[in-house]
């Protein structure tokens, strides 16, 4: 490791980066690439115990959608062991025994397609436990993830079974006996315990609500091992005492990393990846290599998969390694755009295509600038002195509260782009564009050595070098402190629900067991006076509905089929905004609210004019997303971030798309402003807003569009999501809400829909319909219209678990 590549670990548990939140830290890992079949192997001299064995390491994954081996892997031809991913993947395991016939192949219905940040895997081997799931046990991230699928046989490994891990045949990591299944990402912090069957708390803990690393302190047995991967001249190397180790085999010193659990780097991103008529791109060296698969010569850009900060300067590097030596584009793309959108005629280069919102930066080899063009067309004058030739290294360095792009060519700086209108909060994301099939290029963002000292002040793109967030586990506030979900069974009668965390101001409960109402109710209106949502009324008569704000929750009442119906399943979401209202005088007329600006979470009781007025909302900023009601009106539902305009809104008791009107004539940070309206402002009514402000790391209101595929748009939220909500806008369609809780893995597709009572499902109809929860954001998986129509627009909230500095992978 370069002093610089420490400095800047220091400097960034400097900085606030949060580099005290890892009472342990993890320095290496090793960086497997399947196109250089990597991997390690070792034969051991003695047998060790056959029947009781722990694995336990943290996985950062590559390509996805192929077979990969993670475990020691063995086999005699008669007998074997693996763990591994699938096509599809599922973690399973396939355990053949005796005589070759004996055979179990399990696998998870979980799906692991989270390539931005780490799984800590443990799997447990003990074939002495009486019951026969306990056998063999998975965990990810400290929590037991179930084998439920057979692929072949059944039953379970018989008790007392030996099986072939431990003996003196050769064991492979990161790859089969027959030379295949090769491992595509990174490990790291790899421990084998020889003898003993120990849970995931040996080797990670739980902190704030990340499963975080810890060291193993306890013996190894026989051949048990530890991997640090600190030594780049020897990867294999066994530091637990018991010198056992593995043999490399296309590795090399440069895949030694630092990019770890506790400080995870910038990669391109394949889950936001260019496909269909420009050609596709394809990945490899740990996602850290571009090149062109397919397609005619155009320009074709990939993202990667940390959008930068909204503060701070970072630096990064690309090499053009081969085809033509003008032919890459590297700078920033907002995180927003669409890379599949554009079609073969419309060229997607950074800084360059409106079409795909890039108000940004660009610097070209053949020595051309893109910035801020509104006319598809390069910035006049824009010619820069020095062409770069194939190998040398570009560095780009990008002040975020400057707004300058820096642009360096082998440690020279050739210029500094500062374009008309930018503005740090929108989310850029780093970018690289190619034009031929030739074209291959690298890009580095500190996680190995970088070819020149980078300007100083400027960080490595990393998770320790981002800035602290406001909310999250190591602020003074976590995430389900003013957000959490919790599920519920009716009993027919009064029933104390527990574990909110707080006591809520903005309850929202839906029976998902059975068809019925929504029940919202508020702090700001007196129990158990409440709204029912496809419904238009305000309801006071419901008695046995909500009865109390209780200190870590609320009552349900004795019976109801809104809350409490007997035998009955319930999901309530819970908002903490500033409890019991005060009166707010920051508009024409006084309002009464309840507002949490941390969390950017408000709720509003104002009484209609019948004439243009304005409002207090008291979130200190802008309203970024807001539901506006009184009972008998619409449920009107302002996007005001996604639409970027006071005028679109829908409406959430139906399937409508955007409908259009001059109500709303201001939303600033201090009030909203109404014309006269039915459903917002007429005299002798009283209306409630739920208002809600972006904060960085905890929320994210937005648009996408839809791309009709199964690889669907991948959303950046900037957080590890635990409710999501969307809505088709540019046509009819359902609403939709899914959380955490109730989609405890991936594929996430248990969905409850605000337009309808209907219960709770995967998609009305019966058609697959879902996303994968990321550590950083949200990936469609399911091509209907509902929610990925092709060219189709959509809006979308969401609240965070945990924000992605501190996310593990999901």
């Amino acid at each position: 490791m370069s002093n610089f590549t420490k400095l800047m670990q220091q400097a960034a548990s400097g900085v606030g980066g949060g580099g005290d939140f890892y009472p342990y830290t993890i320095e290496n890992s090793a960086r497997f690439n399947d196109n250089d079949s990597a991997y390690l192997y070792r034969t051991p001299s003695t047998a060790g115990n056959r029947k009781t064995w722990t694995w336990s390491g943290w996985v950062k994954r590559g390509n996805l959608d192929t077979y990969q081996s993670i475990v020691p892997y063995t086999e005699s031809g008669a007998e074997w062991f693996g763990l591994f991913w699938d096509a599809n993947n599922s973690l399973v395991y396939d355990v053949c025994w005796t005589t070759g016939t004996n055979r179990i192949i399990k696998q998870t219905p979980a799906l692991f397609r989270d390539t931005s940040s780490w799984y800590h895997i443990t799997l447990v081997v003990d074939t002495t436990q009486a019951v026969g799931d306990d056998r063999i046990k998975l965990y990810v991230n400290g929590s037991q993830v179930l084998f439920t699928t057979y692929v072949t046989g059944s039953g379970s490994v018989p008790q007392n079974q030996n099986l072939y891990t431990n003996t003196t045949t050769v064991h492979y990591i990161g790859r089969r006996v027959s030379s295949d299944r090769y491992l595509d990402g990174y490990l790291s912090e790899v421990n084998f315990i020889d003898g003993q069957a120990l849970d995931p708390t040996s080797f990670g803990e739980n902190k704030n609500g990340v499963w975080i690393p810890k060291a193993y302190s306890g013996s190894y047995g026989t051949n048990g091992f530890y991997l640090d991967f600190a030594d780049s001249s020897a990867l294999g190397n066994d530091v637990s005492g018991n010198n056992n180790d593995f043999t490399s085999s296309g590795l090399a010193a440069n895949d030694q990393m630092i990019d770890t659990p506790t400080n995870s780097f910038a990669t391109f991103n394949p889950l936001k990846i260019t496909t269909g008529s420009l050609g596709a791109f394809v990945l490899s060296d740990g996602n850290k290599t571009l090149s062109r698969g397919s397609g005619n010569p155009q320009w074709v850009q990939q993202p990667t998969s940390m959008v930068l900060p909204s503060t701070g300067a970072y630096y990064w590097e690309y090499v053009h390694d081969a085809g033509t030596a003008k032919y890459a584009d590297v700078g920033l793309t907002k995180a927003a755009a669409d890379i599949n959108m554009p079609s073969a005629t419309n060229q997607q280069i950074p800084g360059y295509n409106t079409e795909l919102q890039n108000r940004g930066f660009g610097y070209r080899l053949d020595t051309r600038a893109t910035m801020d063009s509104t006319s598809g067309s390069y910035v006049a004058g824009s010619t820069l002195p020095t062409t770069p030739a194939l190998g040398d290294v570009i560095g780009i360095a990008m002040d975020m509260d400057a707004g300058t792009m820096k642009v360096y060519i082998e440690g020279v700086l050739e210029t500094t782009f500062t374009p008309n209108t930018f503005d740090p909060a929108e989310g850029w994301v780093p970018t690289v564009a190619h034009y031929t099939t030739s074209d291959v290029g690298t890009i580095n963002f500190g996680q190995e050595d970088f070819g020149f000292t980078p300007p100083a002040g400027y960080l490595a793109l990393s998770t320790a070098n981002f800035p602290e967030p406001t909310i999250g586990p190591n602020s003074a506030t976590l995430s389900d402190e003013h957000f959490n979900t919790v599920l519920y069974t009716g009993t027919g009668s009064s029933q104390s629900i527990t574990g909110v965390g707080f006591q809520p101001d903005f309850l929202w409960i839906k029976r998902r067991s059975a068809a019925e109402y929504h029940w919202i109710v508020d702090v700001l209106r007196t129990l158990p006076t409440g709204f029912y949502p496809p419904a238009l009324p305000e309801r006071s008569d419901l008695t046995d509905a909500v009865t109390s704000f209780d200190s870590d929750g609320f009552t349900a009442g004795s019976g109801s089929g809104y809350t409490g119906g007997s035998g009955s399943t319930y999901v309530a979401w819970n908002w903490k905004a500033g409890g019991s209202g005060v009166s707010n005088t920051d508009g024409s007329i006084t309002s009464t609210v309840s507002a949490n600006q941390d969390a950017g979470i408000s709720i509003v009781r104002y009484a209609g004019t019948g004439a243009s007025m304005t409002f207090g909302h008291g979130l200190g900023q802008p309203v970024d997303f807001m539901i506006v009601h009184r009972g008998g009106d619409n449920w009107i539902v302002y996007p005001f971030s996604a639409t970027g305009n006071l005028t679109n809104f829908l409406q959430m008791e139906n399937t409508s798309a955007y409908l259009s009107d001059s109500v709303c004539h201001t939303n600033n940070s201090t009030v909203i402003g109404f014309n006269a309206s039915g459903a917002r402002n007429t005299s002798g009514f009283n209306y409630m807003a739920y208002c809600f402000a972006e904060v960085e790391g905890f929320s994210s209101f937005g648009s996408y569009t839809g791309n009709g595929s199964a690889d669907g748009p991948m959303i950046y939220t900037g957080f590890r999501p635990a409710w999501f909500m969307l809505k088709k806008s540019s046509g009819t369609g359902w609403w939709y809400i899914f959380d955490s809780e109730r989609n405890t893995y991936n594929l996430t597709g248990k969905a409850v829909f605000p337009n309808s009572t209907s219960a709770e499902s995967d998609y009305p109809g019966g058609s697959s319909l879902g996303m994968d929860f990321l550590s950083n954001g949200v990936k469609l998986r399911g091509y209907q219209t509902e929610q990925n129509g092709s060219g189709t627009s959509y809006i979308y909230i969401a609240f965070a678990e945990n924000p992605f500095k501190y996310s593990n992978a999901r």
